[in-house]
């Protein structure tokens, strides 16, 4: 019986041995052999050419911030990056706005789905579907952009499968995105003169209404400038008190000479006149409620809210005339740096790559499985 169970164990050490050996082939035909082969049959001999154009563009500005590098090199001439707006540009590029836009002028359909190329790289997918949203996905596969931020230059990159599709692709998305930037430039232009017009009438309302008010309280006082009378008033209550100082004087020099002269009490009635009148141009200036200098207050009160809605009507057609003057000027810029090219030999996809890519991602995921078949068979023995 023992000399039974000795003769049966190494049977069964190599019956595990030769299953282990099978499973390990049968891992390596499934995970190395067959994506290998596919691999090569597809980037080999199905897959199609794709032909890749590239244009490269900066949006820039004027602007009066300090900069360096190639950024103050721009800024000499007067303009500069604006990083905000090229990437207001690439959200654009890569919207759904720019695909209709597209395809309203040349059917995107035709373009990425021609009947030569590849059913596994052409459009429609045949697991996706015919919609505007695959459409939309398929687009933003084959259409990348991409920003340098030391030079402010983005890079538009197209891939088709016809060269001259490239083209026509890139130079669409260049003159669309020049017309969102007018459109920018046209809405802050617009925006700006809307406001300063707007300045311009509030200003103008108040001149009128300031002025009508200093008319109302012209009529209704029955006087034109009470600053103006009150120094006429002034100047005749020191006219009084001079005439009232020579009488003052005759009379005590008739005292003096003469007692008993009968002038004496005609300069005393004369004295008493003229304190009376000064005391009434007196009470002209202060006095009651309409005294002028109540009256003064209010009127320079008048004159200080028209001179002050003056002002702001002249600020305000200073600001109009500023807009205008930037109006007739273009803030943003696409200046394309490096125009698409017609390309002559198809970049993509990159066959070789792609084949080792796959060799490697197989191989690496062979070695991990042995590595855990491995461990079991030793664990097993353990």
């Amino acid at each position: 019986m023992l000399m039974r169970l000795a003769a049966f164990q190494p049977k069964v050490r190599r019956g595990l041995s030769f299953s282990s050996l099978s499973l390990l082939s049968i891992l390596f035909l499934t995970i190395v052999g067959m994506p290998a082969a596919l691999g090569c049959l597809y980037f080999g001999i199905i897959a199609s050419d794709r032909y890749v154009a590239e244009a490269k563009f900066i949006v820039r500005g004027v602007s009066g911030r300090q900069g360096s590098g190639l950024e103050a090199l721009f800024r000499t001439f007067g303009i500069s990056r604006a990083e905000d707006d090229a990437f207001a540009v690439h959200n654009y590029i890569q919207s759904r706005d720019a695909v209709r836009a597209l395809d309203s002028e040349k059917s995107m359909r035709e373009i990425f789905g021609p009947s030569s190329a590849d059913i596994f790289s052409r459009y429609p997918r045949f697991w996706r579907g015919d919609s505007f949203e695959a459409l939309y996905e398929y687009y933003l596969q084959r259409v990348e952009v991409t920003y340098q931020p030391s030079t402010g230059i983005s890079t538009l990159r197209v891939s088709a499968f016809n060269p001259g599709d490239t083209k026509v692709i890139i130079d669409n998305l260049v003159r669309l995105s020049e017309k969102l930037i007018n459109r920018m430039n046209d809405r802050a232009n617009d925006d700006a003169l809307t406001y300063a017009e707007g300045e311009v009438a509030r200003a103008e309302s108040q001149v009128i209404a300031s002025q009508r008010e200093l008319t109302h309280y012209r009529n209704s006082e029955l006087i034109i400038d009470p600053s103006a009378m009150s120094l006429k008033t002034v100047d005749l209550i020191g006219s009084l008190a001079a005439e009232m100082m020579r009488t003052r004087l005759q009379l005590n020099e008739t005292l003096q000479k003469s007692p008993s002269n009968p002038t004496i009490q005609s300069l005393r009635v004369r004295i008493e006149a003229i304190e009376g009148q000064i005391a009434a141009e007196k009470s002209k200036i202060v006095g009651g409620s309409d005294a002028l200098a109540s009256k003064i207050a209010t009127y320079e009160r008048l004159i200080l809210s028209r001179e002050f809605a003056d002002r702001s009507l002249a600020s305000a057609f200073t600001t109009l005339e500023t807009a205008r003057q930037e109006g007739r000027q273009q803030h943003l810029y696409i200046e394309t740096v490096v125009r698409p090219a017609l390309p002559d030999y198809p970049t993509e996809p990159r066959r070789l790559r792609n084949i080792i890519t796959i060799l490697f991602c197989s191989f690496s995921l062979f070695g991990m499985l042995w590595l855990v078949i491995a461990g079991s068979r030793e664990h097993m023995r353990g």
